[in-house]
Order: structure tokens, then sequence, then C-alpha cells
């Protein structure tokens, strides 16, 4: 009787899919780590922690002028309100969304006014998910912080804080 060539055992083939499952498995792994690494927030950390300061006379340039409002984001536009404070001279409004975590959900809109004194804004399709918004004038003369999850059921009021 004529042995049975390895190649056509059980045993042999057994002891090899675990060592070759791994090796795969952590190619796969390596692949995945390379291609999505974590996005990098600012590049020069001094500089950013420079115009921190700056910022920070923005924020209490938006208290002192007592800004309050009401923010909107639906799925297809964005308006916001002023409900208190001093907003005669703001012609129009930039709002920055940074996601919390993904860079490139980041976006931004410029808002308008209309007749009623509301600004607002058409949007471009967007994640929905946890975000920061900033809004500011045009000129950049303050700025107002808000943490949203779009889209929203209801109008968020915003305040002047940095939380």
């Amino acid at each position: 009787m004529q042995p049975t060539p390895w190649y056509k055992n059980f045993w042999p083939w057994f002891l090899i899919f675990f060592p070759l499952a791994a090796i795969i498995g952590c190619i796969t792994l390596i692949i995945t780590a390379v291609g999505n690494g974590p996005d990098m927030v600012v590049d020069d950390y001094y500089k950013k922690g420079k115009a921190i300061n700056l910022e920070l006379t923005k924020f209490e340039k938006a208290k002192a002028l007592f800004l309050h409002g009401e923010l909107n984001v639906t799925d297809e536009r964005v308006s916001f309100k002023f409900t208190k404070g001093d907003y005669s001279n703001v012609p129009a409004l930039k709002l920055s969304f940074y996601h919390r975590t993904i860079k490139a959900h980041d976006f931004a809109a410029t808002l308008t006014s209309n007749a009623n004194k509301e600004f607002t804004a058409l949007l471009e399709n967007y994640t929905p998910g946890a975000y920061s918004v900033f809004i500011e004038p045009i000129d950049g003369s303050w700025k107002l912080k808000e943490n949203i999850t779009l889209p929203t059921e209801q109008p968020l009021l915003v305040t002047p804080n940095y939380k």
C-alpha cells in the first residue's frame, strides 16, 4: 500500500491554517493602521498657544456685547437669530462646524441676513454627529461657540461662553 502525499492529509493543513491566518490578519491591520492615521489637529502647537489669548478676547467681546441667539440646523438649512445684544452692524455671519473627531467632516457656511433679521444659508450634505460650532461676523471681531449634535430637532440657545 502506497502512503498518501502530505498535501492530501488533514493535519498538515490544520497546522498551517492558524499561523497563516495570523500573518494575514497582521498584514491587514498594518495596512489599515498606515492608511487611517489620526488627523493632526494643529501642526504648530507653539504658534497656536500664542494665538489663544487673541481668541479669548473675541469671546470676551461677544460677552461684552451681550450677544445671545438661537441656532437651528436642519438637513438642508441653517439659521441663526439674535435674541439679545448689539448686532446692528453685522451684515453676515460665518459659521464653522468642527467635527469632534474626524477633520474630514468639518464644514463652514456663510449666513446672510433676511428681512426678518434672521441669518440663513443652505447647507450641502454633511455627516450627522457631534460638532463644535463657532459663530462670528465676517470681520471676525467677536466669536461665539456652542457644542451641537446634528441635525437638531429644536433651536439651540447660544450664549457667550467658551466652554
